[in-house]
């Protein structure tokens, strides 16, 4: 079933878009601050999040870049507010579209069997598991290993490597993973790139300084190379 996590701090709004999203079959999942949205992502994973920007402590913002960073694909703003800047800056961002509230129920639908239809349009195959007795990966339950032993990755971590994993022994480019991890961010860029690659060698290479997995394509991008393509295991689809 298909979860969606609400965060708005207007109750009638959350009550209103729960009630009608269950209607539609979907699994929802609400919260009243931007905190507690994250909590719930971290532990749900939701295929969608509707995420308001007027809140309280966290606006919706903060928020939305604290979701990029746990791996949160898809998310949907919604605002009363009705200037050009807000919405320009949450398409900027990375957000899949801008919803003005009220929010208009059928268009609400639409836009999210769109968004879902879009998402599982996949390639036949994506790699979920890598193995090589040094170096073990399991995407799926968010499991490294190096040697045998548990490595912790911070969720920006985990993020880059699946996405280089999912592109095995292919140049993923510089712009694609700056926007896949952070959208367009003004934080944001070739330089944090480079460090967080910098921190993935020092926790999963042998030797960070002469990498055998992560490899840098001069001013273009970063591939993750396997050591045997039969280390390789896709997803079910």
């Amino acid at each position: 079933m298909t979860k969606i996590l609400i965060i708005d701090d207007d109750a009638l709004v959350l009550q209103l878009l729960q009630e009608f999203l269950e209607t539609e079959g979907y699994q929802v999942f609400t919260a009243k601050t931007g905190q507690a949205g994250l909590e719930i992502a971290w532990q749900q994973m939701p295929d969608l999040i509707l995420l308001d920007l007027v809140m309280p402590i966290m606006d919706g913002f903060e928020t939305y870049r604290r979701l990029r960073e746990l791996g949160v694909q898809s998310v949907l703003i919604m605002s009363h507010r009705q200037d050009e800047k807000s919405a320009v800056r949450a398409l900027r961002m990375g957000s899949d579209d801008y919803l003005r509230k009220p929010i208009d129920l059928a268009i609400l639908r639409a836009k999210i069997q769109t968004l879902m239809r879009r998402n599982h349009r996949q390639p036949a195959q994506r790699i979920s598991r890598y193995s090589d007795g040094y170096l073990l990966v399991d995407l799926d339950n968010r499991r490294v290993e190096v040697r045998g032993q548990p490595v912790k990755l911070t969720p920006t971590e985990f993020r880059l490597l699946s996405l280089l994993l999912h592109r095995a022994n292919r140049v993923v480019p510089h712009e694609e993973l700056i926007q896949e991890i952070w959208g367009t961010e003004k934080e944001a860029g070739l330089g944090s790139l480079k460090l967080y690659v910098h921190y993935l060698r020092q926790k999963l290479e042998d030797h960070p300084r002469k990498p055998r997995y992560l490899l840098a394509e001069w001013g273009v991008g970063y591939r993750f190379r396997t050591q045997h393509q039969q280390h390789l295991q896709p997803e079910q689809v």
